[in-house]
């Protein structure tokens, strides 16, 4: 066997401190080519460093019991307090994660089953005690106000639930009509036509509901409500001036199409049919109109024909005629003549 491969496991060896330093101080890898009883010291070495020399697996998964999660704080699970005292929380949020009941769920929170204590109402997160539940006890609990104390009075007056509590409510102030000038406050714009007494008093058909609210939509957004300004102007309100462009935020109507790829396809299909009947509606409207045409053509040129035929006809009737009297004049011409001639023989 050469000894070339063998430098690197000895020089690792040698690193690691399997060679004492007064058995090895005059050693080289040309002396042990020499002598090979110098490598007899290192073998017991070379066995001991195996691990380090030929890089022996461990097992990558621990042994049972191992993972074993101590009843205590630790950095590695983020336990602790997670909102102060007086902290503003919504329904939801973690409050304190523990391990075990170190706190106690109070009024206004729950308690999850890793006994995380989360709050179930919005308010402010308050740390108390109630002796008259448990004289050892702390507690976690979640205020309607920051200025109030838990644990509530159980025969005050109980705040309601809900997130809602009791407020005064504000009397509504009268709108002025008319300014100091003389003007009015406010002008309403209505654009349309208004109805007719009898559109008003037909029966009108039942709207569904999603009908309703585009048409009340499409009224107020119709109908403009004009201010009256400190320079005597009349414009809309800055409200209604930015509910114009309704749901696009900033994009041109018509130019983007809200939802999914088969839902822009189904509106194109949908499209698509709609103007494919009106072409249908228009050919047949130009087809019937058409039709109307030729059977008016058809009629002027009957009509025509009959009057040339009664013309003709009574320029038949008025020649026989003529021809009649032309007959009977001759014939009295003729009967007068031969009374004559036979008037001059006698």
């Amino acid at each position: 066997m050469k000894l070339i491969p063998l430098q690197q496991p000895l020089r690792a060896v040698a690193a690691a401190g399997g060679f004492r330093p007064a058995a090895t101080a005059a050693f080289t890898f040309s002396r042990a080519q020499r002598r090979p009883e110098l490598l007899l010291c290192a073998r017991q070495n070379l066995e001991d460093s195996s691990r380090l020399v030929e890089g022996r697996r461990t097992a990558a998964v621990k042994s049972a019991g191992a993972y074993r999660i101590p009843n205590k704080k630790t950095l590695m699970k983020k336990m602790g307090a997670k909102k102060s005292g007086d902290q503003y929380v919504i329904p939801g949020n973690i409050i304190f994660k523990q391990r075990g009941t170190i706190w106690h769920p109070g009024e206004n929170v729950i308690m999850g089953r890793d006994h995380t204590i989360h709050a179930a109402v919005t308010g402010y997160v308050k740390f108390y005690r109630d002796p008259e539940l448990h004289p050892h006890r702390q507690f976690i609990g979640v205020a309607f106000n920051r200025d109030d104390t838990l644990p509530y009075p159980k025969h005050g007056v109980r705040r309601r639930k809900l997130n809602m509590v009791a407020v005064k409510r504000k009397e509504p102030t009268p709108r002025v009509e008319v300014s100091p000038s003389g003007l009015p406050t406010r002008v309403i714009r209505r654009l349309g036509q208004e109805p007719t007494p009898e559109e008003i008093a037909e029966p009108g058909k039942g709207k569904r509901p999603l009908q309703k609210v585009q048409h009340n939509i499409r009224v107020l957004r119709e109908n403009r409500i004009l201010l009256l300004h400190d320079d005597y102007s009349y414009r809309e309100s800055n409200v209604a001036i930015g509910r114009l462009m309704g749901r696009w935020k900033g994009k041109t109507p018509g130019s983007v199409r809200a939802g999914s790829k088969k839902a822009v396809y189904r509106a194109k299909y949908r499209e698509s049919l709609k103007r494919k009947e009106v072409f249908r509606l228009m050919r047949e409207e130009d087809a019937k109109k058409k039709k109307e045409a030729e059977e008016r053509a058809k009629k002027a040129a009957a009509d025509l024909e009959a009057k040339k035929a009664a013309a003709a006809k009574k320029a038949a009737e008025a020649m026989e005629r003529a021809k009649q009297r032309e007959a009977e004049a001759l014939a009295k011409s003729k009967a007068k003549e031969a009374e004559e001639k036979k008037a001059s023989k006698s």
